[in-house]
């Protein structure tokens, strides 16, 4: 009797020895979203963290800083390459010397399908010398986001031809702002999240958007009118990782990192469509008694802003070749990426349908 009260003695020593060892716990990497926790983008965002902790079986998980409680995004860049979060999301637009190799899918180039730019983008940004550039920053590169087609939302008189633009005070970003102010704008600096008060208190007659942000941020509700520009999408938006934070993840974290990543590409390239025709149609209806005059731009002049473009794609181009870049090279590698997935759908479909 002494010897079986002995073991059991024992084994519930043991047991609870064992059971007071902690277990592993997971690596949390932190992410600073300049957006709020609504809308397509913000659901995209949930998406990429629930899969990355399901698929590492909860060894990695993402917690979301959302409505730029960390860091406002012109200070995106920097904020990550210093560790204030491990990840987070960066307007390369908003960085045009530092981060000049991811900008260049920012430019209108003639595409509107929010799949292949999303995919020749993700292709370029896994080129070496993209990959090195942003390395030297501290940064890597894990998804893009993308926003759809460039839309024009204005309070007061609308934007029905090229010609409206001038000496309007519009908000604009990036390259297709620079061209608003080649036709006349006025810009207005003016962060897309501050573009709800500018039109409401007359800072702003306009302000460059995206479809289905407009409901995200509200917009609808200071606009009378939104313009389908149908010139180029905006696909440069991404997801980036401090360097030195890559580097502390396991060889099976970093595998889940890049395949979440990956997929990343299809999940929100079928959301995007599915969100703007979506936004279109609620806009068109109206919501809460606010409800968007939706104007198509005259195929005549969408052509006209292409040929405009042309001007900022060269200006591009001297650009990174200052800052060691064969700009001429990446331009036309990017324009193969988008021949390429235009071909791909076009034979296939949509990886969604297939």
């Amino acid at each position: 009797m002494n010897k079986i009260s002995n073991f059991f003695k024992v084994a519930t020593l043991t047991a609870a020895a064992l059971s007071a060892i902690p277990a592993v716990a997971a690596t949390v990497l932190t992410y600073g979203e300049p957006g709020p926790n609504r809308g397509a983008r913000a659901g995209a965002t949930k998406w990429f963290a629930q899969e990355v902790n399901k698929r590492s079986g909860g060894d990695l998980k993402i917690d979301i800083m959302w409505g730029g409680a960390l860091f406002k995004s012109n200070a995106s860049r920097q904020s990550i390459a210093a560790g204030v979060v491990d990840m987070g999301t960066i307007i390369p637009d908003y960085f045009p010397k530092e981060m000049v190799s991811a900008s260049l899918t920012n430019l209108p180039f003639e595409n509107l399908d929010p799949w292949v730019g999303l995919k020749a983008n993700y292709e370029h940004m896994q080129s070496p010398e993209v990959i090195n550039s942003l390395a030297e920053q501290n940064l890597a590169f894990v998804s893009s986001y993308m926003l759809s087609s460039v839309i024009i939302l204005c309070k007061g008189d609308a934007v029905r031809s090229i010609n409206d633009i001038k000496n309007k005070k519009i908000r604009g970003v990036g390259t297709f702002g620079k061209i608003f102010g080649d036709l006349g704008a006025n810009l207005v600096s003016m962060s897309i999240y501050k573009a709800y008060q500018g039109l409401g208190n007359g800072l702003l007659d306009c302000s460059q958007g995206y479809m289905s942000a407009t409901i995200a941020l509200k917009q609808h509700e200071a606009a009378d009118s939104l313009t389908k520009l149908n010139w180029g999408i905006y696909t440069g938006l991404g997801m980036y990782i401090n360097k030195k934070s890559l580097a502390k993840l396991s060889p099976s974290q970093r595998k889940v990192l890049d395949e979440v990543g990956a997929d990343f590409i299809n999940h929100i390239g079928q959301n995007v469509v599915k969100a703007d025709n979506k936004a279109e149609h609620l806009l068109t209806q109206g919501i809460n008694g606010h409800k968007l005059e939706i104007i198509n731009l005259p195929a005549e002049d969408s052509a006209k802003l292409y040929l405009a473009s042309q001007s900022h794609i060269t200006k591009w181009k001297n650009e990174a070749q200052k800052s060691g870049l064969d700009g001429k090279a990446m331009i036309e590698n990017y324009r193969k990426f988008l021949t390429k997935y235009s071909q791909e759908r076009d034979l296939k479909g949509y990886p969604w349908t297939r």
